[in-house]
Formats: structure tokens, C-alpha cells, sequence
């Protein structure tokens, strides 16, 4: 089944570069300020040095039909509970509350910048019910002296994966995809506070587990280092965008040490067809992004341990006449997230850790494939995502296998103002570990409507 998913979704990559597809270049929405602006049908030097003051705010409702299971006095289910919090099935939430400031810095229009905060109740304040209280998610300066190759610095949206990397208060769906949301929507591992041989959920395995607390905001898809990036027109409609990061690797921290440094590289190629803006441009975009550095973090024998962690993939996306159509494969290896672990025993309270398969022999992979259709163009659609994660996939007892198929309609009142409807039907196996599945088989199905405030 794993292997006709993987190659499924491979052959529709590849096979749409056969048809015209649309696509947004979100190295440039983000990184830079426009260098033309059309008054009035007259396309003039943007010169413009007012402040641009935006934000936006998601609620939202969920509730999650999963059964709580638990050992001991711990909970062993957490993925039947909301996050961030992990302590409830259902329940309002302020799922973001950002406000930014972008503009240029100069007449010329050689220095941009793009400041944002979060406010609100998610992995960046309180993961894992933990207060982390980092409420500032970007802070970059863009110089653009140099021909084709635009140089940004500061804490910003490392380029990689398109579901990380767009802009999160445009997209229909509630909740990251599994393999996104676990392997590369960063937690980091600090001290770790127990080291043990084991399988998570239960089982045996000859893997390594480490467990760490929780002391950082989630990755939330940025890092803080220095970027060279640009696109550049080819021929036509064509245009071909790369990039290239050095990061810190410590994700929204605070941290000005590069000793888990990690390099980023992404390529493009895209056709714009004419006509919308931003996640409504009409273009076909193909690319391709890796990541690779290190983790270091210090075990309960007070062994320092330099773990790798690298990332891949490719995808492709499609928008045009109210269709998109867009999918991606993804790969890991190394420090591989297992999820969170409840250590306290009492029934009444939690305290989640967090839980690492840190050895450089462990894999996973996965993807999704996506289509939304706009009924009345620009204001009702419907959707259909399915995605899924086979996690540690070099070891038959620690093997997880995850399945979301996610069904949803929005409707929009106003550019990016809508109120959004998913209902996700979710599944996990365990192939190689009876045990395990038993506590996999208290997985459910999640309902969930969020309304998107933006200005």
C-alpha cells in the first residue's frame, strides 16, 4: 500500500508537467516589495515608502471522535486530543493573531523589510501546553544591489516545502498535513531527559528514543541566518526562482549560535498564464527544495550528541479558471519526530514531552495531493486533500503509517476573510507491531470550522 501511494503521487507530479497548469512566488511576495506599481493602468517605478500595516486572525472550532486511552495515569493518545494544549477533544481557539509591518527603506527601493508578530494559541506560544510566549515570527531586512540575487537576512520562512512555505491565512485547510506537521514543522530537543530502547505507543524495537522537554516554540517553517534568492524571467511567461539559506537551525528561538547550522536550497520553474495575485496568480510552478544540518543536544549521561536531519522533496502546483491542483513528496532522515509523550502520572494533569528518534539510520516519507474547484468563483469552493506519512520505515517495529483524507468547503466574504468547514478521516497502522495498533486503533475522525479575519 505504501509503495502504491508513493508512486501514485510521484506519477501525478510528473505527469502534470504535461498539461498547462498556476502557482504564487512566495520567495518574492515575502522577501520583496514589488519593484513596479499599475495606477490607474500605468506601470510606474514602485516608490512608495509608506508602511504597509496588515494582520489577520483564525478562530476556530474543533472536535476530535477519538478515544482517550491511557496507562498508568498517563495518557497514551495524544493524537486524540487539540493541539497545542493537548488536554481536551473539543473546544473554541485563537489559532493565530499576527500583525506585520512590511515596506521599502529607501527612495530607490534597494532595502525592504517585513517585521510580524503571533498572538495567538498555538505551537509558537504554547506547544504542548508548555508556555514558550515567542511572539515575534519574523524580522527580516532585503537588499537588492545586486542583479538577480536579492540578499535577505534576520529570522524568516526558510525555502523549502510549499505547504510551509505560502502564507498560512490563505489556505483553506485547518491543519498541516501528517508529514509536514510532524517532520518538518520543526520541535526542538534541548536536554534530553531520558534515552531509552523502544518503540513509541507501545512495543518492542531496536530503535533509540530520546524524550526532551519542552523548553522552544515550534519551528513554525523559519529559521534566523542570511539568504541569496531571486527569480528571473526566461523566456515568455517563464521565469526560473532559486534560492539558498544558511540558518542557525534553531528555528523562532532565541538563539544566536550556528552550532546546529543548516543549509537550504530551493529551485523553480514557473509559467504565469495572465490575471490574479498572490495564491490566486494563474501559473503552473514546478520545484524541487532539500535541507540538511545538524542537532545537537545533550543526553542524560551528559553525552553531547550531533544527530543529522535532512529534508526533501517536489511537488508541483496548479490555479487556474477556479481550479487548483497541487501535490508533493517528501523525504526524511534522521531526527525523526515520534510525538509527544505524557510523563505524569497523575489522571487529572499532563506534562508532554517530547519524543525523538535521533539515529541517522531513520526514514520517513510522505506527501499529499490536493484539489479545490470554486463553484462561484471567488467567493464558494470545495476541496479534497489526502495526505500521508510512513514514519521510521527502516525499522518493522517502530513503523507508524498514517492516512488523513480531509474534505472541506469555504466561502469568502472578502479577499482573504472567509469562514472555513474540514472534516478529517484519519487512520494508522502499525504494521509490524500488534501492540502498537492497538493504541492506534483509538484514532478517529476530527470536525473543524474556522473563520479567517484578515485586513
Amino acid at each position: 500500500m505504501k509503495s502504491v501511494s508513493r508512486s501514485a503521487l510521484l506519477s501525478l507530479i510528473l505527469l502534470s508537467s504535461c498539461i498547462e497548469l498556476n502557482a504564487a512566488d512566495w520567495l518574492m511576495l515575502q522577501g520583496s516589495e514589488p519593484e513596479n506599481v499599475a495606477p490607474q493602468g500605468v506601470i510606474v517605478p514602485n516608490r512608495n515608502k509608506t508602511p504597509k500595516l496588515f494582520g489577520f486572525a483564525q478562530i476556530n472550532y474543533s472536535k476530535d471522535y477519538s478515544t482517550v486511552a491511557s496507562s498508568g495515569g498517563k495518557i497514551t493518545t495524544p493524537f486524540s486530543l487539540l493541539t497545542p494544549n493537548l488536554e481536551d477533544q473539543s473546544g473554541f481557539n485563537i489559532a493565530r493573531a499576527r500583525l506585520a509591518v512590511r515596506g521599502m527603506a529607501d527612495d530607490d527601493n534597494m532595502v525592504n523589510y517585513f517585521i510580524m508578530t503571533d498572538f495567538g494559541n498555538n505551537g509558537v506560544n504554547n506547544l504542548a501546553n508548555h508556555d514558550t510566549s515567542t511572539y515575534l515570527t519574523d524580522a527580516s531586512v532585503t537588499l537588492k544591489y545586486i542583479p538577480n540575487a536579492k540578499i535577505r537576512v534576520g529570522e524568516f520562512k526558510y525555502p523549502g516545502s510549499e505547504e510551509g512555505l505560502q502564507s498560512v491565512y490563505v489556505s483553506p485547510y485547518i491543519e498541516f498535513t501528517t508529514m509536514s506537521d510532524q517532520e518538518l514543522l520543526e520541535r526542538r530537543i534541548t536536554n534530553a531527559t531520558a534515552a531509552q530502547t523502544g518503540a513509541a505507543a507501545g512495543g518492542a524495537s531496536s530503535l533509540h528514543y530520546t524524550t526532551t522537554s519542552v523548553d522552544d516554540p515550534i519551528g513554525a517553517f523559519r529559521d534566523t541566518g542570511v539568504e541569496i534568492f531571486d527569480t528571473i524571467p526566461i523566456k515568455d511567461n517563464w521565469a526560473f526562482s532559486y534560492a539558498y539559506m544558511y540558518g542557525n537551525g534553531t528555528g523562532i528561538s532565541r538563539s544566536n549560535s550556528d552550532a546546529q547550522g543548516t543549509h537550504y536550497g530551493y529551485l523553480a520553474l514557473e509559467n504565469t498564464f495572465g490575471g490574479g495575485k498572490g495564491y490566486y496568480t494563474n501559473a503552473m510552478k514546478f520545484y524541487i527544495w532539500g535541507q540538511s544540518g545538524k542537532r545537537q543536544f545533550i543526553s542524560n549521561d551528559a553525552t553531547i550528541i550531533d544527530a543529522d536531519r535532512k529534508r526533501y522533496g517536489l511537488g508541483m502546483t496548479y490555479y487556474n479558471h477556479g481550479l487548483r491542483f497541487e501535490a508533493e513528496y517528501m523525504m526524511a532522515q534522521g531526527m525523526i519526530y515520534v510525538g509527544a509523550k505524557d510523563v505524569d502520572a497523575d489522571p487529572l494533569a499532563q506534562d508532554w514531552q517530547l519524543q525523538f528518534a535521533s539515529g541517522n539510520e531513520n526514514k520517513a516519507n510522505g506527501g499529499y495531493v490536493n484539489l479545490q474547484y470554486e463553484l462561484i468563483p471567488q467567493k464558494f469552493e470545495i476541496f479534497w486533500r489526502y495526505d500521508f506519512m510512513n514514519r521510521l520505515t527502516n525499522d518493522e517495529k517502530g513503523e507508524r503509517d498514517f492516512t488523513t483524507t480531509t474534505l472541506g468547503a469555504s466561502y469568502r466574504f472578502k479577499g482573504p476573510t472567509r469562514v472555513d468547514f474540514n472534516y478529517l478521516i484519519r487512520d494508522a497502522k502499525a504494521p509490524g507491531n500488534a501492540s502498537a495498533q492497538t493504541v492506534l486503533d483509538n484514532m478517529g475522525n476530527r470536525a473543524q470550522v474556522q473563520v479567517t479575519y484578515a485586513f
